[in-house]
């Protein structure tokens, strides 16, 4: 037990961010396969097995994507996005406890959320300010996303399968909305440098990201609307 313990103590931020994909799997065996029929009724939002299943490979894919920019993309962007899923992992642990409480009926996933995603999503924050990663543009910036990044993604991925796209079509679109991104960032940092880039995104980043907030929640709000009416 004491070796565990000093091998957290001494992992740096790039080795503990390896964490967050290892506990995020963890976390999923225990929402299956009580979630689905859980979220539907709790939430009352017409939620399936296949939507869960997917939405969390989507969401897999990016974490994984983000890990892979912190080593082999300069500047910042890796590490921002990496930390928004800490913080995002961080409200999931929120949101259950939540609905826990209110609901006084356990919601799949509470004890993990709760018991692994909270200290170690504060521990990579802290790493990262330990090792000079956090600014006060990068908190901000990767909290604003770790709030809404999550709903915007569970949003397509529901959106997508409703409209009877496949799967394989679904990652598909993953692979270029998730993926193509990160190569083009890439490739306009070696063009007009780290420094430039991450500028461009601190400031348009939140531009971008609350019209499709916005966007996303009156679309949920009308699409639960029509399942009431009819």
């Amino acid at each position: 037990m004491a070796s565990i313990f000093e091998f957290i103590r001494d992992i740096n931020f790039y080795q503990a961010i390896w964490l967050l994909p290892i506990l995020g799997v963890i976390h999923s065996l225990e929402e299956l396969p009580r979630f689905p029929d859980w979220a539907a009724k709790t939430l009352e939002i017409p939620y399936t097995s296949t939507k869960f299943i997917a939405e969390n490979i989507v969401l897999f894919l990016i974490l994984i994507a983000a890990i892979v920019m912190t080593f082999y993309v300069p500047g910042k962007a890796g590490v921002i996005l990496v930390l928004s899923t800490a913080a995002c992992f961080f409200l999931n642990a929120i949101f259950h406890a939540f609905f826990t409480l209110k609901t006084g009926v356990y919601s799949p996933g509470t004890v993990t959320a709760c018991l692994f995603f909270v200290p170690a999503s504060l521990y990579i924050y802290y790493l990262a300010g330990k090792e000079g990663l956090l600014t006060t543009w990068t908190l901000v910036l990767s909290i604003i996303l770790g709030i809404v990044v999550l709903p915007i993604v569970v949003s397509i991925v529901h959106n997508t399968i409703d409209s009877g796209i496949t799967f394989k079509a679904l990652i598909k679109k993953v692979l270029i909305m998730g993926v193509l991104p990160f190569v083009v960032m890439a490739i306009a940092m070696m063009v007009f440098g780290r420094e430039t880039v991450n500028t461009i995104m601190i400031y348009a980043t939140p531009l971008i990201v609350l019209p499709l907030v916005l966007k996303t929640l009156k679309k949920m709000k009308e699409k639960k609307k029509s399942d009431t009416i009819s």
